[in-house]
């Protein structure tokens, strides 16, 4: 709202300085009192006081292409600014709050459109004036008429992209949700059972994580879960998956690559969570992983190679925790 009512002060000078250039000085003063009151809808949106703000500009954008209009005649386009309301009312209010609208505008410049012919134009400019004015009233409506779409679709691609990380990622750690890594990883396994590549998965819990729960808070083991999600994303390739596959446990999928080297890969990031410090309110303390690495069988579901790594993990946690173990 305040940038609508500073590009609206702005347009109301051009009228301003056009209304001299043409010796209509009366016109021209009109004009001063139009940014005045954008001035203040401004002000209003600056306070946060939205509804104050709003009456202002549609008050004034109202009654200027009336007085507009009969001043200078329906030729002189002023009654094209209005038409600038459409799409922001369709868009926060509901259909038949919208078509009540359109219906009323509708009125409003038939209305206006019989006034300006009957009363004819009340300080009438020269025909080079008059379509000079016209011109210019249409150029200013397309340009803001072309910001206002503008706007609105960075707003639509700005939500598109929040829906698409709402139903992608996890809230936490911003990592891949445990839905978006198994649509990936089948996409991965058609692949490899197409052209006969290689892929291994990767199974990651932290280890003892209910005792930093129970020891430190839950605000200290998100802090950890947020921690470990950062170094694996760092040790991670760009065509790696990375995921959160529940509570405390993470899942890599990693193509192009076989048991041998993703054994080597889980090691190092072994290694790399086990050196990175969590710091929190009262200190820092570490935390380690444990790991389960297979290797997806050419035509085996999904489910089987995830159960294999599953098993692997557990065989980790047996065994001592702080370890990979291979299936």
């Amino acid at each position: 709202m305040a940038r609508v009512a500073l590009l609206a002060a702005g347009v109301d000078c051009i009228y301003f300085l056009f209304f001299l250039v043409v010796d209509s000085p009366w016109l021209a003063w009109i004009n001063v009192l139009s940014v005045a009151m954008y001035a203040a809808a401004y002000r209003l949106a600056q306070r946060r006081k939205l509804r104050g703000g709003a009456l202002l500009i549609w008050l004034e954008a109202f009654v200027h292409a009336v007085i507009g209009t009969l001043m200078t005649g329906w030729d002189s386009g002023f009654h094209y600014l209005l038409l600038m309301f459409i799409p922001s009312v369709i868009l926060t209010n509901s259909r038949r709050q919208s078509l009540a609208f359109v219906v009323a505008l509708l009125v409003f410049l038939g209305t206006l459109d019989f006034l300006s012919r009957s009363l004819g134009p009340l300080a009438p400019l020269s025909d080079s004036a008059l379509i000079a004015l016209k011109w210019l009233n249409i150029s200013i409506f397309i340009a803001m008429f072309s910001s206002l779409s503008i706007y609105y679709r960075r707003k639509i691609f700005q939500a598109e992209r929040s829906l698409h990380a709402q139903a992608t990622q996890d809230a936490l750690t911003d990592l891949y949700n445990r839905r978006h890594f198994q649509l990936v990883a089948e996409q991965e396994r058609v692949r490899c059972l197409r052209t006969g590549s290689r892929a291994c998965l990767l199974m990651m819990d932290i280890d003892f994580f209910k005792t930093i729960n129970d020891t430190y808070g839950h605000e200290t083991g998100d802090l950890v879960l947020i921690s470990v999600a950062r170094t694996l994303k760092q040790g991670a390739r760009a065509m790696d998956t990375l995921a959160r596959w529940g509570g405390e446990e993470f899942i890599l999928l990693m193509p192009d690559v076989d048991a041998a080297e993703a054994l080597v890969v889980a090691e190092r990031f072994r290694q790399a969570v086990e050196r990175t410090p969590i710091v929190f309110s009262s200190g820092e303390i570490f935390c380690t992983l444990s790991f389960g690495v297979t290797q997806l069988e050419r035509g085996e579901p999904l489910g089987t190679a995830v159960g294999r790594a599953d098993r692997a993990l557990y065989r980790s946690k047996v065994d001592g925790k702080n370890r990979v173990s291979h299936e």
